[in-house]
């Protein structure tokens, strides 16, 4: 969730391949190099990159270069010289040989958006230390029940907003309820306080730029980015004064406070682990229950199939009682299909159609591995676990109260990072218990 969150976009723009942006080379180009193109001055071949597509597809970049140069191949992006992989084993090689054969490097234009403590730009030691510090965290909050009540809580919080409602932007709605689920979590901010809005309204600006050309010029996206991270770190900062402040209070059992509390890593270190936690539980989380739900309405029976097995879990519940970490490892269907939005490659039908054939068939073995959504070797996401709890709690109760449509000419565009033409607007329906009442009651 937290490290390789630029691959995940990059996941989505390859289909079963991905791009990895390597080190730099030289000034004077190696004799070695592979085939390719430095395009414009200045730009390079950016703008190509960049050009929004279908997220089915490669696009017609890759498309191109691929065919003229092969799977791996030069180029130069985002203000720099870059290596563009799209060869599975060569990506597998690279991640596994971190800090042995290669060592992580990110365009400088990246760095101002980032911050130079982020976990997606440091390694070495510093990245292990940041690293372990957030994954400790991730690893206990999975299965604690005060974490799964406050998901179910925001989840039956924002479906009950809808009861009234014939028409959402899905898209803006699941981008709210991460980040408010997030910042609860990490910095104890309601979601109804101002500053949970001011942090949102950052994050969208700031999700605009993240992957754009690096022209720092007023009103550019990239401009906006770097100003509205800024902000986010000053609000963090501030917080981060305010508990310094109070630490002789009681503590409110956060993030925040656990870091603090260790005291093992400055201001700026905390300020970056708690923006990058933010970021990649924000985006990646929001961005991949969207793709579900979208798939969900294109595909009928696997709903029915993913409703049954929701249906068999309420049903040895008590009226309002919520779900827990038992309940959520009976969600063996609900957990193997959350990935399969990642494979834009494959036809649902022939991964969950004829039966709903088992995600691991020996068929589709040799495809999904070639998938790396969370990524891999010391870059491995370590908040993988924590997406599918909050994403497979929310379809809980989708799918058991609420029926929708998707529109037609409403479908996901990679940007490279992927939005919907139209936000994702969905024509929605309640599902209506005995009594005539939505059952969205949750007694936490």
């Amino acid at each position: 969730m937290v490290d390789f969150f630029p691959l995940i976009f990059s996941a989505f723009l390859v289909g079963l391949g991905l791009h990895l942006l390597l080190k730099a080379f030289a000034k004077q180009e190696p004799a070695n190099l592979p085939h390719g193109s430095m395009g414009l001055p200045l730009v390079g071949e950016t703008l190509g990159f960049l050009k929004p597509h279908r997220s089915n597809s490669i696009g017609s970049f890759l498309q191109q270069h691929c065919f003229r140069y092969g799977r791996v191949f030069k180029s130069h992006l985002f203000g720099s010289p870059t290596i563009v992989s799209c060869d599975h084993e060569l990506n597998m090689l690279i991640l596994q040989t971190e800090e042995k054969l290669f060592q992580v490097s990110y365009p400088k234009a990246m760095h101002g958006i980032l911050g130079k403590f982020s976990m997606i730009i440091v390694s070495g030691d510093i990245h292990k230390k940041l690293r372990n510090i957030g994954a400790s965290f991730i690893t206990a909050s999975k299965s604690n029940p005060e974490f799964l009540n406050c998901v179910e809580k925001m989840t039956t919080s924002m479906m009950n907003s809808w009861k009234n409602c014939d028409q959402i932007g899905f898209c803006k709605e699941v981008k709210k309820f991460t980040l408010n689920l997030m910042v609860k979590h990490l910095l104890s901010i309601e979601p109804e306080e101002p500053l949970a809005f001011k942090i949102l309204e950052d994050f969208l600006t700031y999700m605009k730029g993240f992957v754009s050309l690096p022209v720092y010029l007023p009103g550019t996206a990239y401009a906006s980015a770097v100003k509205a991270r800024a902000r986010l770190s000053a609000t963090v900062r501030g917080i981060i004064k305010e508990r310094q402040k109070e630490q002789s209070r009681h503590g409110k059992g956060d993030f925040l406070d656990a870091v603090l509390t260790k005291e093992s890593l400055s201001d700026e270190e905390t300020v970056s682990v708690v923006l990058d936690l933010l970021l990649a539980g924000y985006e990646t989380t929001a961005t991949l229950t969207a793709l579900i739900v979208y798939f969900l309405a294109l595909y009928p029976n696997v709903l029915q199939h993913l409703k049954r097995e929701h249906d068999a879990i309420r049903e040895n519940k008590k009226k309002g009682e919520p779900l827990n970490w038992e309940d959520y490892q009976k969600m063996e269907f609900t957990c193997n299909f959350t990935l399969i939005p990642l494979f834009t490659k494959i036809q649902w039908s022939s991964i969950l159609g004829d039966g709903l054939r088992p995600l691991w068939m020996a068929q589709d073995k040799a495809t999904t591995k070639k998938v790396m959504p969370f990524g891999g070797g010391p870059r491995l996401c370590p908040g993988a676990d924590l997406a599918k709890v909050e994403i497979a709690f929310f379809l809980h109760h989708l799918v058991l109260n609420y029926r929708w449509k998707t529109l037609a000419d409403d479908f996901p565009l990679a940007y490279p990072y992927v939005e919907f033409k139209r936000g994702l607007l969905l024509e929605i329906e309640p599902i209506q218990d005995m009594a005539g009442n939505i059952d969205l009651t949750c007694s936490i």
